[in-house]
């Protein structure tokens, strides 16, 4: 029995080849996730772990200014026993200035700056250490960034408006020790302790040591000796410690990123169970009468299954050998194109290829059980019969339980209200959504019926060719049903993550044309700094400038008058530039600054507060000590607005504030009577200050939507692998059903039908399969999303922004994916021979 029925397998490869195509894609997609993951995590956890280090020290700061290990201290460490060798780390502002005069994004400024050393903290790709003044090493990344090498001259901005000019004497890749930032520029050690220092400090002070590296050959020794000398005001962490602590972060990231990828790889094994499905129920569908003359020379329905089953196992097989073997190149291809600094580990575990194999295997089996049932029913008679197929199942219980799942997964996503989303509410409606998604899949073959058939008594005139390919997808609505859900399947989400992306946008949008006065210009913090004093004088000074507004925030506690409270951020701003420079978005009161404050309407609401009421702003101010104080204001509150990325919180006056409150500021705003003119003044004003960029409103709404759009980038590219395997779904329902139409196709070729009208017939009926599933993907993936942005933004549900473009392109994708499926099924349909066609039975 199970000879036979894997011969009949082999004999008709071509039938599966699609199904093998689905297997192999879904499995490599699982393994490829699994071995970059795991070749990221050894890169990290072993490639850039250090072997040297034996102990770090580093100061329990109480204040900003006991941050840093004092000179003595490394002295004292470098005379304890055990200890070979004590070095201090010196960090200070630098940053390194690109060839088009403005700062890079490779590292932060305020710690980018180090001194050169000997220990395994550098690895030279290229030249050598930098040993006197006039000389700078540079970080891979950060040189590529500027278009440095060896040789070159590099401009690096300092601390208060310094900067300095050297040779690039060697590039080189860093291991970091304890969870710092990789800096970006090295100068030798002397050069390092004149010239870094933090960006605010005095003129003429250099920077203490930011931590101390001991080397020893006794470990436990060396650490119990700085820990004895030091005391409570130092942390000493061994280094086998820190090696530990650096292989688990990064064994962390490694799984934050399986997960993420294998969620996606989920997406596609979803597809694939579909087009396997599909391919099994036609397969079986065409042998019954095979099945028929089994049951009737003696096998038992058992055996049938098992049969069945058996060939599902064996495609498994099969398509899990090819995936797992192109998943491991995938992978290192992968990790071969990420840009990784250093040496790459590639690592292809056991469990990928295990995972792989056991994926492959269960899911083909899981999509075939339904079709092994189906054949095991066939009753012996039906082999005396022409006409036989195989008993199928009511849609009854199937369309119940897809209409149970949407209505309750809709109550599930009602039963929240925006105003208090709290997390297991959002946890609620996202699951509500999944559910009625679910429930869509569910109802499909009903769904096929009730949209497609009514087309076919609708459509008149556009031709006969139109309305065949409508009653074919028509004719088995499981089938069309199960194509179609493929393709909804990967589009829906892709629709999901359109329209959750295009509502940020359109926010984001609306913030900063509402905010932003058309025709102002923005100066803005390069390389994540900012903007300090100097910039705002500078800028007020230049002709042309009408209004300025230099917004600067930072953390406040605001207490109402029934004595609640909530901690919150503060934004502080000149009130004159109000309206002019910088316009909040008031839903309640004025904004007038002069006479109170605004509170964000997220605040207000939780602390009960409406305006005209009078609240306490409690700041934390540092005292002679450095050590943080409370010191409270009382205001009125004005009006409520809509906080913002660049008004953030609760709107102040700035000359409320108390002296020497925290605060800080990335972007400032100036109008004048002349965009133009007064864009090329400013531009004149920072030609010196790589650190400050002009842009005008536009380019600052391009720069906040970037990363936006590069995430989304990403999340189409990983979705697409479930579209392509939907589409291998197309093209194999059309095979199996123009095999399965043998007959049907020779009678219309001997009624007149040309070959060319047989290849319109096919394609049109994947074009219509196609759009059909298109448009259900698009539906279903805008009310996916309008869920996902309600969860995440607390919009209402039906305040989204429906992502044309995308739908657009969607659409005419999934048309152009109709013609290209139905290629070779249509040119095999219009070649069949009449008259072997017809004897066909």
């Amino acid at each position: 029995m199970l000879r036979a029925m894997l011969r009949d397998l082999r004999a008709h490869l071509g039938r599966v080849a699609m199904t093998l195509a689905a297997i192999v894609l879904g499995v490599a997609f699982v393994v490829a996730t699994w071995v970059v993951s795991d070749s990221a995590a050894a890169t990290v956890g072993a490639g850039a772990s250090r072997t040297d280090l034996t102990a770090l020290v580093q100061t329990r700061p109480k204040t900003p200014a006991e941050a840093e290990v004092p000179a003595d201290v490394v002295g004292r460490l470098s005379r304890l026993p055990g200890v070979t060798r004590a070095e201090g780390v010196r960090e200070g502002y630098a940053a390194l200035v690109r060839a088009d005069g403005k700062l890079g994004t490779t590292s932060w400024p305020e710690t980018a700056g180090t001194d050169w050393d000997g220990s395994q903290r550098f690895a030279l790709t290229a030249g050598r250490g930098p040993l006197r003044a006039g000389e700078v090493a540079l970080e891979q990344q950060a040189a590529a960034e500027a278009g440095l090498s060896v040789g070159d001259s590099a401009r690096v901005l300092l601390g208060g408006d310094r900067s300095d000019t050297a040779t690039v004497v060697g590039v080189f890749t860093y291991r970091a020790a304890g969870g710092e930032f990789d800096p970006g520029v090295a100068y030798d050690e002397t050069t390092a302790a004149q010239l870094l220092r933090h960006r605010d400090a005095a003129p003429g002070a250099g920077p203490g040591f930011a931590r101390v590296e001991l080397f020893g050959p006794d470990e436990q020794a060396v650490v119990a000796a700085a820990q004895a000398a030091l005391g409570a005001d130092f942390r000493v962490d061994a280094g086998s410690e820190l090696r530990e602590k650096q292989t688990q972060a990064a064994q962390s990231d490694a799984d934050m990123i399986r997960k993420a990828l294998l969620a996606f790889a989920a997406v596609a094994l979803m597809a694939g169970v579909f087009v396997i499905a599909n391919t099994f129920t036609m397969l079986v569908t065409q042998r019954t009468r095979q099945f028929a003359l089994l049951r009737a020379v003696g096998a038992r329905r058992r055996q049938v299954r098992r049969a069945v089953l058996a060939e599902a196992v064996v495609l498994g097989l099969v398509g899990s050998t090819v995936g797992v073997a192109f998943g491991v190149g995938l992978g290192l291809l992968a990790m071969r194109l990420l840009p990784v600094v250093g040496d790459v580990a590639y690592v292809v575990s056991p469990w990928a290829v295990l995972l792989g194999y056991a994926v492959g295997v269960v899911v083909t089996m899981v999509a075939a059980y339904g079709s092994a049932r189906r054949a095991a029913r066939v009753s012996p008679m039906a082999a005396l019969r022409t006409d036989a197929a195989v008993p199928r199942r009511s849609l009854v219980l199937r369309t119940v339980l897809g209409l149970l799942a949407v209505a309750v997964g809709a109550a599930m996503v009602a039963v929240t209200s925006p105003e208090e989303l709290t997390e297991p509410k959002r946890m609620l409606a996202m699951a509500g959504a999944v559910l009625a998604w679910v429930g869509v899949l569910l109802t499909a073959p009903i769904l096929v019926s009730s949209v497609l058939a009514p087309l076919t008594r609708l459509l008149r005139s556009p031709g006969p060719v139109t309305r065949i390919a409508l009653r074919n997808a028509v004719r088995d609505p499981r089938r069309t049903a199960a194509t179609s859900s493929a393709l909804m399947i990967g589009l829906s989400l892709v629709c999901a993550f359109a329209t959750v992306g295009q509502t940020l946008s359109d926010d984001t949008t609306s913030q900063v044309r509402g905010e932003v006065p058309e025709g102002a210009l923005v100066l803005r913090a390069a390389a994540f700094g900012v903007l300090d004093d100097t910039v705002r004088t500078t800028a007020a000074a230049v002709p042309g400038v009408t209004g300025l507004a230099a917004p600067r925030w930072g953390a406040v506690e605001v207490i109402s008058a029934r004595g609640t409270a909530q901690e919150t951020g503060f934004t502080s701003l000149d009130p004159a530039a109000v309206g002019a420079a910088i316009r909040p978005r008031v839903t309640a009161g004025s904004a007038d600054l002069r006479r109170g404050v605004l509170l964000s309407d997220r605040i207000a609401d939780q602390l009960a507060v409406h305006a005209g009421d009078q609240v306490r702003f409690r700041f934390a101010v540092p005292d002679a000590a450095g050590r943080p104080a409370p010191v409270d204001v009382a205001v009125t509150v004005v009006g409520l607005h809509e906080g913002s990325d660049l008004l953030r919180g609760q709107l102040i006056d700035e000359a409320l504030l108390p002296a020497d409150v925290p605060r800080y500021g990335d972007s400032m705003f100036a109008v004048g009577a002349d965009p133009a003119a007064l864009r090329t003044a400013l531009e004149g004003a920072f030609a010196s200050r790589p650190d400050v960029l002009v842009q005008d409103r536009e380019q600052l709404l391009d720069d906040m939507l970037e990363p936006l759009q590069l995430v989304l980038g990403l999340v189409y590219v990983l979705l697409g692998a479930a579209v392509v395997i939907a589409v291998f779904g197309v093209v194999n329902t059309l095979a199996l059903s123009v095999l399965e139409r043998t007959r049907e196709l020779g009678v219309f070729r001997a009624l007149g039908a040309s070959r060319a009208l047989v290849r319109r017939t096919v394609r049109r009926e994947s074009v219509v399969i196609s759009l059909y599933g298109g448009v259900l993907g698009i539906a279903v993936g805008v009310l996916l999303g309008g869920v996902m942005q309600y969860v995440i933004l607390a919009n209402p549900v039906f305040g989204l922004s429906v992502p044309w473009l995308t739908a657009a392109v969607a659409l005419a994708g999934m048309g152009l994916v109709g013609v290209l499926a139905a290629l070779w099924p249509a040119r095999r349909a219009a070649r069949a021979d009449i008259l072997a066609a017809i004897a066909t039975e």
